[in-house]
């Protein structure tokens, strides 16, 4: 069990978006310091919670009422004691 904690850590909603800033500004050959993509994944977190308000999008609100608690458990089933 120790040894999925820090994979279980990794594979996060937050992590993988913070994750997937970095790679998709390394694929278009433009690295970050990890202060600009710090940066660039709360103006995603800001641009989906603005979305959700202006337009109904319903990332934002699937993603906190849904994928993040579901994350939650799997995290309390795996490590349960």
């Amino acid at each position: 069990r120790l040894l999925l904690a820090p994979l279980l850590l990794l594979s996060s909603p937050a992590v993988t978006l913070l994750l997937g800033v970095f790679a998709q500004r390394e694929l278009q050959e433009a690295p970050l310091a990890p202060l600009e993509g710090w940066q660039l994944f709360l103006q995603a977190v800001a641009e989906g919670l603005l979305d959700h308000h202006l337009y109904g999008a319903l990332v934002f609100p699937a993603g906190a009422l849904a994928l993040y608690p579901c994350w939650l458990l799997l995290w309390n089933v795996l490590f349960w004691k």
